[in-house]
């Protein structure tokens, strides 16, 4: 890649803009994402379909991410292509909203299909979007430039769900699929903002270096050997994959057990989805002391455990007050598993093909977020206890943070050797 600069007030302009889009963003995402799963079950879902729900998008995904790593990497300037992958994403928004007047046979396939499909450009716009935010913010500055973007756009997820909540209680019953349509339509409205916001940003122009393009490369399947045979990168992948495992299990049970079994309508589901975010804004400072104090090979068994606790104590909230304290607990447990998981992946990728490396993980992650809800569907489905299947994806939690510990274990034995060694 070539040189590029931008000037310390392209910079500010970047740094303002992006805050903005991430505002716009949240306040979209979470007209939408809290309530697609209590719509399917409005409009008829089984517990398979709404597993499909967390499966289908994940293929999606998964079909997207390498292609679409190779794609962007063809354009060298990808402010365009990267807010017309976000506009084509957020446009599917419009096609949610008009699942309900469609014959009855056909509106939750539709609403699988479209809620699915919407990955895929999403999947290319997030590759494309993160590789664009490298040149637009410089790394010196990208720190506390997204450490205040997520305060902010943290409170406004918060008060446009809370808002949404309140909306829901005042119109629950016969109109409250139409406000569902009405939200997901108003979510377009921020999408374009954040489109907007996103293309007013300025992008450094790049200049050629002198290296050819044969001089760079490197056959694909040499780089996927040499990604391979990184050790670190490798035992990290293992062990988070098998807690992913259980952890994307537990997302269609809980959605099921929210609204079938305690009764959560739109609006306690908007409550549940405040207080799991406002712990993690607080909690998120903590995590942070912890890791600058532990590490994060340390921190992650910790939120590993924490999560895997939180099936356990599903079961065991015979109300909706207590699920909310509990989906508190939870909150802080997120918080942590999304600081220091990404912190562990970028200590763990080699230095060479570091892209691919994180494409590969992320992958690897989506495709068991394709099985796992499934799995958790069956043992539903099969055995006709929502306790049994909230205890086995616990179990599968449990056993994902017990090789966390295994790692650390490894880990500290293994630096105290080279220590004693020198």
């Amino acid at each position: 890649m070539g040189n590029y600069s931008l000037s310390e007030q392209d910079i500010k302009n970047n740094i303002k803009c992006n805050t903005l889009n991430g505002i716009y963003s949240v306040l979209a995402l979470n007209l939408v994402t809290p309530f697609i799963g209590i719509l399917a079950k409005n409009l008829g879902a089984e517990a398979y379909e709404i597993a499909m729900l967390s499966s289908f998008p994940a293929l999606m995904s998964v079909l997207a991410m390498i292609p679409g790593s190779i794609l962007v990497d063809q354009y060298k300037e990808k402010k365009k292509i990267t807010g017309l992958f976000i506009f084509i994403t957020r446009f599917f928004f419009i096609l949610l909203a008009l699942t309900p007047q469609l014959p009855a046979p056909y509106r939750i396939s539709a609403l699988i299909i479209i809620y699915s499909v919407m990955n895929f450009p999403g999947g290319l716009s997030g590759v494309s979007w993160q590789s664009f935010i490298a040149t637009a913010i410089p790394p010196e500055r990208r720190a506390q430039a997204f450490a205040t973007r997520n305060k902010i756009t943290s409170i406004c997820g918060m008060t446009i769900t809370l808002i949404a909540g309140q909306i829901l209680r005042m119109y629950k019953g016969n109109s409250e699929i139409k406000i569902y349509q009405l939200f997901f339509i108003i979510a377009f409205g921020f999408a374009l903002l954040e489109v907007y916001y996103h293309l007013r940003m300025k992008e450094p122009i790049f200049q050629e270096n002198s290296l050819s393009t044969d001089q760079n490369s490197e056959t694909f399947n040499n780089k996927i050997k040499q990604v391979l045979t990184h050790k670190p990168f490798v035992l990290f992948s293992l062990c988070s994959l098998l807690f992913h495992f259980g952890w994307q299990m537990g997302w269609p049970l809980f959605t099921i057990y929210q609204i079938d079994y305690l009764g959560a309508d739109g609006t306690w589901i908007s409550y549940l989805s405040v207080g799991n975010g406002l712990a993690g804004f607080i909690t998120y400072p903590l995590w942070s002391k912890l890791v600058n104090k532990k590490g994060n090979n340390y921190a992650v068994i910790l939120a590993t455990f924490s999560i895997a606790m939180s099936p356990f104590l599903f079961a065991i909230s015979w109300n909706l007050y207590i699920l909310l304290v509990v989906n508190f607990f939870m909150g802080t447990a997120v918080a942590g598993i999304s600081l220091v998981l990404f912190n562990l992946l970028l200590e763990v990728v080699p230095n060479e093909n570091r892209t691919l490396s994180i494409a590969l993980y992320n992958t690897l992650i989506s495709l068991s977020a394709i099985v796992s809800p499934m799995v958790g569907a069956f043992v539903y489905e099969t055995f006709g206890s929502i306790y049994l299947a909230l205890i086995t994806a616990g179990t599968f939690r449990m056993l994902g943070s017990f090789t966390f510990l295994l790692r650390y274990k490894f880990l500290t034995k293994s630096t105290t050797k080279v220590s004693n060694f020198i």
